[in-house]
């Protein structure tokens, strides 16, 4: 098998695939206009096209022609079950919209192309792919194969471990000393102050950006002074209730009239939603001078502060929607020279209302 170069977008592909029941290998060419990758992509299309009848023969059932379908029994399953989040739900459109429209035969020499594209892609582009990238799109793919294989529509699971193997994902190890948070909370309040109370909820409550953005102001209670996480824009599924930290009473118990939103934008002659928050982010982390911080970062700055302060761990559980305590290990800063140098005696730490008081002079 090969793609060889023709001319500036022309390519010639040869294919050559061993079908059970043929001695010989079945042999294809054919001329392609596109990119290398496009070329890449039509040449899976074509093995896969050519070993329909073979060992990836699949069912003559008219429930099931193309990989969508697969794809609307598996939620069909998923909400059921009741285990169906808003987050998995928009990436499992994202497989649906690139691959809902291919047969089940082709389907996994396309995907399998697909994910070297997005390798390579990140190389050329400078960056490091990360192994969650590669390693989501496949967990997805691989279990709506085995739904298909409970439902007795297919022999077996073609997203095998050993075509398809999972990369070793290493947890992120990211925390703010006190000079990166005062650097951090004087560049927001500066440049762009709208984003000030969503990022200090974020340093002291373990939350999700999309929780927060898309937070509706029927969503706190002023007597219990929470914010109610509803199951569909959970992770998890579950519903999850954010406590109130005491400094931030004020903003809540002071939201616009008419205001539809808890985190929000004044923009004249109105109040909008912060849709635009990674984009005031990524400024901010420039004025300031930090490096290598993600905003999903906070959760983990978050979820240290929480048990260094003495919470119990099934309480910072609860409050970070997660179902098991695995993600604790996974989320809490356990460099020893932090620990040592955060050591609380007496007192509490301080805020970040109240770091950026302390510097402007409070």
């Amino acid at each position: 098998m090969s793609i060889k170069k023709i001319s500036q977008n022309t390519w010639q592909i040869k294919v050559s695939v061993r079908v059970p029941g043929r001695d010989q290998p079945i042999q294809r060419q054919e001329r392609f206009y596109g990119t290398k990758t496009e070329a890449e992509c039509r040449q899976a299309e074509i093995i896969g096209q050519l070993k329909v009848g073979g060992s990836l023969a699949y069912s003559n059932s008219k429930i099931i022609s193309t990989f969508k379908d697969a794809i609307n029994l598996y939620l069909a399953k998923l909400n059921a079950e009741g285990r169906l989040s808003s987050e998995h739900s928009r990436k499992i459109d994202r497989i649906c919209r690139e691959f809902g429209h291919l047969p089940l035969s082709v389907m996994p020499n396309y995907f399998e192309e697909w994910l070297k594209y997005i390798a390579r892609k990140a190389i050329s582009s400078g960056k490091k792919c990360s192994p969650a990238t590669l390693n989501r799109p496949i967990e997805i793919v691989r279990a709506v194969f085995n739904h298909l294989v409970d439902l007795e529509e297919i022999p077996k699971n073609p997203i095998t471990k050993i075509r398809f193997p999972r990369r070793k994902e290493q947890a992120r190890n990211r925390y703010l000393t006190r000079d990166e948070r005062l650097a951090l909370m004087n560049a927001i309040e500066r440049h762009r102050p709208h984003i000030l109370p969503i990022i200090s909820f974020m340093l002291t409550v373990p939350c999700r950006v999309s929780e927060l953005t898309t937070a509706r102001v029927e969503q706190y209670n002023p007597f219990n002074r929470t914010i109610f996480i509803p199951p569909s824009r959970s992770k998890a599924g579950i519903p999850i209730y954010k406590p109130i930290p005491p400094e931030m009473y004020s903003y809540f118990d002071n939201l616009p009239a008419g205001c539809k939103w808890l985190f929000y934008r004044e923009d004249p002659p109105g109040v909008y939603r912060p849709i635009s928050i990674r984009k005031a982010w990524s400024e901010c982390l420039r004025v300031a001078g930090l490096t290598d911080l993600r905003i999903h970062d906070l959760r983990h700055v978050a979820v240290t502060d929480l048990i260094d302060k003495g919470n119990p761990d099934e309480v910072v559980r609860v409050i970070a929607g997660w179902t098991s305590t695995y993600m604790l290990r996974k989320y809490y800063d356990n460099d020893s020279r932090r620990v040592a140098q955060n050591v609380v005696f007496s007192g509490g730490q301080e805020t970040p209302q109240e770091l950026l008081w302390a510097t402007n002079g409070g």
